[in-house]
Formats: structure tokens, C-alpha cells, sequence
């Protein structure tokens, strides 16, 4: 249990983090819209175009609320993309988030029946890492020079 409330504290922060910066920023937002993919598929008329101008940051706000951020693949190039914050290599957090998947559907066993290795030494391991992400991103988050954020 332990080992997924961890993992789900590490994904309830990137969440929390990223939506809050991201849509308290028109400049955040704009980065958003332009290099996420699910928003270059959208498409709307020229008569819809003041519409959606003035729901934009309900629509971000919405679509990144109904994003899952245990999706590190989405989320890793979203982060360096409008937040221009790099996690580096994050391998661990993908097998921990696959590991807390088999404790919490599996009752600690993998696909193949095996039970699930989780001691107090890999909790306070990944306790740490997942220390250092918090702390990482932090420091991003603290240096974005947005005071006068301009708009669109």
C-alpha cells in the first residue's frame, strides 16, 4: 500500500503542478495548445473562431484534468514542452508505476504470477526519488520568468 501511495503522491503533484502553472499563464496555455498533439487535431470553423478564443482556458483546463499523469509518456514531453523542465531519465517511476498497477489490480503479483518484491529499503528508495523529481520541478517551476504575461 505504501509503495502505492508513494507513486500516486509523485502523479497527484505533476498533476497539481502542471495544471495550476498552466492554466494561470495565457503564455503556458499558448505553449500547450501548439505543441500538444491532441490539440492539433481539433478543428473548428472561422464563424467558432472567438468562441473558442474565449473558452480556451476551459478547454485546457478540462482536457488536462481528464489527462492521467501515470501516462509518463504524454506527460515526460509535456513537461519539456511548455515547462521546458527535462525529468531526465525517469525508467524508475515507469517501473514503479507498473509495480504499484500489479499491488493495486493484482493484489502484488505480476501478469505472471509472481509476487511483487516490496520492502521497507524500496520504499524509502523510491521516497527518495521521488524527492528529488518534486524538487527538480520545483526548482523549473520557481525559475519561469512569466510576471507580465502577455496575451495571445
Amino acid at each position: 500500500m505504501l509503495h502505492g501511495h508513494v507513486v500516486s503522491a509523485i502523479e497527484g503533484y505533476l498533476a497539481g503542478t502542471f495544471i495550476h502553472k498552466v492554466t494561470n499563464s495565457e503564455k503556458l496555455i499558448r505553449k500547450l495548445v501548439e505543441t500538444d498533439p491532441e490539440f492539433s487535431k481539433r478543428t473548428f470553423s472561422l464563424k467558432e473562431i472567438f468562441e473558442k478564443q474565449s473558452g480556451l482556458k476551459v478547454t485546457v483546463a478540462t482536457y488536462l484534468k481528464d489527462l492521467i499523469f501515470h501516462d509518463l509518456k504524454k506527460v515526460k514531453p509535456m513537461f519539456k514542452d511548455v515547462l521546458e523542465h527535462d525529468f531526465g531519465d525517469i525508467s524508475w517511476l515507469f517501473k514503479d508505476v507498473i509495480k504499484r498497477h500489479d499491488c493495486v489490480h493484482r493484489a502484488g503479483y505480476d501478469k505472471d504470477g509472481e509476487a511483487i518484491e516490496v520492502s521497507k529499503e524500496s520504499i524509502l528508495d523510491l521516497l527518495e526519488k521521488v524527492k528529488v523529481l518534486a524538487d527538480s520541478v520545483e526548482m523549473t517551476i520557481n525559475n519561469l520568468d512569466e510576471p507580465n504575461d502577455p496575451p495571445f
